[in-house]
Parts: structure tokens; C-alpha cells; sequence
């Protein structure tokens, strides 16, 4: 009765199996059903296949994270082991490779070989300082193992996720290899069980290197903050965008969208509007086919409709103090050169695009001296005051004024003449008179073109519009009110390279004044093909790429760098599915109005 007890049948210490026999265990619950062993992979199962790497060869220098773009394929495994070095044993490594570093550096300087000495006297540098550090306890060495482990529901998708991991391990200069004929031993390292069967890949690290390679995030692309855009579509976890999260997080507001029709494209444009206003900001759309109209209606927004012939309500003219820097002091100014360069550009491509040229130098000093003197009659300087008389601003000159000034000086009379269908009555007479419009303290904003047909009056109503939001709407309350332009179906002016730097220079002036910028197309190509959209996507610091035709997905993954397996996701995804790329973070993300927003943003044509 006093001897020593036996342990009971299925009684286990280490706590992994159940004290008696048939119960379940922890291992139950994650292990499968069978496992088949195959030389470079397994299959969990009747069908989960799993394939584990071990790096070999890591990047010269380690940031903090530098792990996190394998987390965001979605079903990837990722072990770090740490073993600590022995002290003693570190130290006597260090000494005998700064022992080996200066013997190497007095043979090559006694032999006369100077191209090595600079690099040998940095490795000595960093041996001495690593040595220092250890002894001093200042630092510690470490053993690292790095394991991957990449699953696939079946052979052909672990095929996909394997090159997109290795894609992105070639480019941090980091070697991956298959544990050929090991993966059951890879497999039982990776698992949360403790066990470490790998031991010849294991890499010295520093304390600062060794935390690097710790998951410091979770597996998603954009911001912490911001509107849910979407699913990431590999783990399913949320991908938030906040494009005016500041500098810090992404260099400017800007987004670039592309994809084919029935690609989801005016559907995102929309998702992204709608949840944006619920954080206060304001959206001006170019709408050249009236798909807005009806989202614009329903929020309670302001439309305004153009048509040929007929005065919009805005004056080209027009000008309005903004805010600028001067000495490191904001304050406002009337920026008159800037509007006369602005018009100047007008006129420039609506010259060229009818006739073939744009104003010659003689004719863009013409059309500056009149300005002058036109703001010069009306006493408009810099200062805001200026602007008005008895708090009433004054009336402003019009195109029908400058055409009649030009026609007066001498040499300018053709292009007073040529200037007469931009004037009241003419076809494209719609900016010619004192601005009546006024920009409501509304949400959404839409200037809608359906009814201009020709691509000539089209374009003149773009460059215009755009110009004159860049006074009235972009400029307004600075930085502390956000603001986005968003143009759609930007390919219609892109053939123009005139109104594709106007958008350059919107996405950079824009900026310091609190105003995103975002552009939308269906030809991809097309954009690429020219060096102004090609800036215009340059400077757009957030891109979303959607569905795209064959020949359009190959360029999308050439010209942003992207893995071989985007190819594939971008060729046959499904609408409001694609690839998400925020500050150089990129995600596949699938766009997911909720039920109760779908009547709002649906592509509704009237």
C-alpha cells in the first residue's frame, strides 16, 4: 500500500495526449488524416498539399518586417528559432575572423594589392565591435532558423504560392531551398509542437538582426486605419485604406484604378466615395458618361450637366485667393500669373488639337499682356481684398473681353478671330461669362459631359473643368479639409498630352493643398504608352489594378513589377477583384460593397 504507484495506461507528462485512453488531445484537433511524404512536398490528407522551405542565404541587411510580405500570400507557415551562441565560444570565433581579417590585410599591403584594403578594414571594423559588444554585454550572438512552410488546396495553387513566395524572397536577396526528401522533418519544425529537426541551415545573428525576423505585423496590406475597402483574398482578413493618413504613411492621397469593363472599376470608384464622405471628405467627379449622376442624386450632392453652346455657370477667368507659403508663413495671395498660365495652357491645347499647333511664343505674350491689363482695369492684385468692392466681389474679365482686347493689338487679330467659337453662343461657348455657379457645402460633387458628343468639345470641357476646380475646390480650406478629383475613364484624354500633364501637375500641386487625386481607366495600355501617363501613375502613391484582357495584364505585371502568379489573378478574376498596392505594400484584395450599399453604388446609366 506504501510502494511506489503505477502510472496509469495512456497517462502522458508532457501534456500533448489525454490522460486516458480515447480521449481527444490537442494534436487531435490540428492533426490530418493521413500524410503522404513525396520528395520535394506532402499532402496533408486526401488533398491539402504543403511544401517547406529553409533559407539558406539571408539579405545583407535585416529591417524590422523585412519577413511580412510572405505573411500577406495567405496560408503561409513561418518559423524562427533562436538559439543562444555561448558566450565563450562567439568570442573566440570573432577573434580568430578579426585574426584572419588583418593577417589578409598586411599580406595584401605588403604585396602591394591597395583594392581590398578598404574593404578588409571595414570587416575588421565590425568584428572588433561586435567582439566589444559581446564582452562587454552590451550584445548578444544568436543561431537563427528560418522555415517556410506553404500550403495549397491542391498541387496546382501550392505551385502558384510557391513562385509567389519565391518571387519575393529573390528580391530581398534571400535563398529559399526545398528540404528535398526531408519535408516530414520540415513539416513536424514548422507545427507549433516545439520541435526543432533542421539544424544545418541555422544563421548567426546579432540581438538587433535576430528581432528583425520577429512577425511584428499582421498579414495585410494598407493602413490601420481608414475606410474597409475590402478582403485580403488569400487569409480573409480586412484591408483598410486611409489615404490621408499623412507623409508618414503614404507619400500623397493619390490613386490610380484600372480594369476592363465589368471589372468592378465605377463600382470601387463609388465604395470608396461613399465610405470616404463618412470621414468628412468631398469628391468632385468628371463624368463623361453620366454614370455618377445617379450616386451624386442620391447622396444629395450637386450636378451640373454640360452641353454644347450652352454657359455652364463657370468662367475661366475667374480668380480666387489661395493659400501659399512664403517664408514659412501661410497666407492668402491672388495668384494672377498663375491664371494666366493657366489659360494660356487652355488655349495652347485647344489650338493644337484643332489645328495641329499650339500658340507660338509671340502669341502666348499677346495673350499674357492682355490679361494684364483686363485684372489691371478691375484694380485685382495680390492682395484678397482686391477681389471685392463693398464686400461684393467684382465682376471678373471674360473670354468675350480678352478676345476683344486681342483683336485690338496689333499682329493678334487671327487669333482673336480663331478664339470666336470658345465665346458665348459659340459650339463651345460654355465658360464664356460671369460665374454663377456655386459650389454647394455638399459631399459629392458631378460635372457630367454625356451631352458634349465630339471629342473636340469633350476635351476643351475637361481641361476647363479641371482648371477651374483647381481654383474653386481644390485650393479651398488647405490641408485641414480633405478633397479628392476624381476623373473616370481617363483614357479619352490621354491621346492629349496636354490635358495628361494637367493631371500631373494637379496630383503635385494638389497635394499641399489637402486634394487627392484619383484617375480611373479601362485602357491600361494606352496610359502606359505615353511619357504624361506614365507620370500621371508615377504619382500616385496608391494603385489598384483590376481584371484586366490578356495583353493588358501582361503589361500591368511588367510595368509594376509584380509576381508571375498576379498574371493569372489579374486575367480571370472576377469582378471587384485584383491587386492593391499602397507605398510599395501589395495585397490581392477583393472590393465587398455590404448588401445595403449595392443600390447606391451599382453602375446605374440615365
Amino acid at each position: 500500500m506504501f510502494g511506489r504507484k503505477r502510472k496509469r495506461p495512456g497517462i502522458v507528462h508532457d501534456g500533448a495526449t489525454a490522460i486516458f485512453p480515447g480521449e481527444m488531445s490537442v494534436r487531435d484537433l490540428f492533426c490530418p488524416d493521413s500524410l503522404t511524404i513525396q520528395r520535394s512536398s506532402c499532402i496533408l490528407g486526401s488533398e491539402r498539399h504543403c511544401r517547406v522551405y529553409a533559407l539558406q542565404a539571408l539579405p545583407r541587411k535585416l529591417v524590422v518586417g523585412w519577413l511580412d510580405e510572405i505573411y500577406r500570400v495567405g496560408s503561409v507557415d513561418v518559423s524562427v528559432y533562436y538559439e543562444p551562441a555561448p558566450d565563450r565560444e562567439v568570442v573566440s570565433r570573432l577573434i580568430k575572423k578579426e585574426t584572419q581579417r588583418l593577417v589578409q590585410y598586411e599580406l595584401d599591403r605588403k604585396a602591394g594589392n591597395i583594392s581590398r584594403l578598404p574593404e578588409l578594414e571595414v570587416e575588421i571594423a565590425d568584428y572588433r565591435a561586435l567582439r566589444d559588444a559581446v564582452q562587454l554585454g552590451v550584445d548578444r550572438l544568436y543561431y537563427v532558423t528560418v522555415l517556410i512552410a506553404v500550403h495549397g488546396a491542391d498541387e496546382e495553387d501550392l505551385r502558384r504560392r510557391c513562385e509567389v513566395v519565391e518571387d519575393i524572397l529573390a528580391r530581398k536577396r534571400a535563398l529559399p531551398r526545398v528540404l528535398t526528401y526531408r519535408q516530414a522533418q520540415g513539416l513536424k519544425s514548422v507545427l507549433p509542437l516545439g520541435l526543432q529537426e533542421i539544424k544545418d541551415f541555422a544563421k548567426s545573428m546579432t540581438s538587433g538582426a535576430a528581432m528583425c525576423s520577429l512577425p511584428v505585423t499582421v498579414s495585410r496590406a494598407g493602413h490601420v486605419s481608414g475606410v474597409a475597402l475590402g478582403r485580403n483574398v488569400y487569409n480573409g482578413t480586412m484591408v483598410f485604406l486611409d489615404r490621408f493618413a499623412g507623409e508618414r504613411a503614404v507619400p500623397n492621397p493619390h490613386l490610380f484604378v484600372s480594369g476592363m469593363t465589368g471589372s468592378g472599376k465605377s463600382v470601387t470608384l463609388r465604395l470608396l466615395t461613399l465610405l470616404e464622405a463618412d470621414f468628412g471628405t468631398r469628391t468632385a467627379f468628371v463624368d463623361p458618361e453620366n454614370e455618377y449622376a445617379h450616386f451624386v442624386r442620391r447622396l444629395d450632392g450637386q450636378s451640373v450637366f454640360l452641353e454644347p453652346g450652352r454657359f455652364s455657370g463657370m468662367n475661366v477667368l475667374d480668380v480666387e485667393a489661395e493659400v501659399v507659403e512664403e517664408g514659412g508663413v501661410w497666407k492668402e495671395k491672388v495668384n494672377v500669373l498663375d491664371k494666366i498660365s493657366d489659360v494660356q495652357a487652355w488655349l495652347t491645347a485647344v489650338f493644337r488639337y484643332n489645328a495641329g499647333k499650339g500658340l507660338e511664343m509671340r502669341e502666348l505674350a499677346l495673350v499674357e499682356e492682355a490679361m494684364r491689363e483686363l485684372y489691371r482695369e478691375r484694380d485685382v492684385t495680390e492682395d484678397p481684398e482686391s477681389l471685392y468692392e463693398g464686400g461684393v466681389k467684382k465682376p471678373m474679365p471674360t473670354l468675350t473681353d480678352l478676345q476683344a482686347r486681342l483683336s485690338q493689338k496689333p499682329g493678334a487679330r487671327e487669333l482673336a478671330d480663331s478664339m470666336m467659337p470658345l465665346l458665348a453662343g459659340g459650339s463651345l461657348g460654355m465658360f464664356d461669362g460671369q460665374t454663377t455657379l456655386k459650389l454647394a457645402d455638399a459631399p459629392l460633387i458631378g460635372f457630367h459631359l454625356k451631352a458634349i458628343g465630339s471629342d473636340f468639345a469633350r476635351f476643351v470641357a475637361v481641361f476647363a473643368v479641371l482648371s477651374w476646380l483647381w481654383q474653386k475646390f481644390a485650393q479651398k480650406g488647405g490641408k485641414a479639409l480633405k478633397k479628392c478629383v476624381a476623373v473616370d475613364e481617363a483614357w479619352m484624354f490621354l491621346r492629349h498630352p496636354d490635358v495628361a500633364g494637367y493631371l500631373e501637375v494637379l496630383a503635385r500641386r494638389g497635394r499641399k493643398h489637402g486634394c487627392a487625386l484619383t484617375v480611373a481607366t479601362q485602357r491600361f495600355e494606352e496610359f502606359t504608352s505615353t511619357e504624361a501617363g506614365r507620370a500621371v501613375i508615377e504619382s500616385c502613391a496608391s494603385i489598384l489594378v483590376l481584371r484586366q484582357e490578356d495583353h493588358a495584364a501582361d503589361a500591368a505585371v511588367d510595368y509594376f513589377k509584380l509576381s508571375g502568379g498576379c498574371k493569372r489573378l489579374l486575367a480571370t478574376a472576377t469582378p471587384g477583384k485584383g491587386i492593391l498596392r499602397v507605398a510599395g505594400v501589395t495585397t490581392a484584395v477583393q472590393i465587398e460593397p455590404a448588401l445595403f450599399e449595392w443600390d447606391l453604388v451599382e453602375t446605374k446609366v440615365n
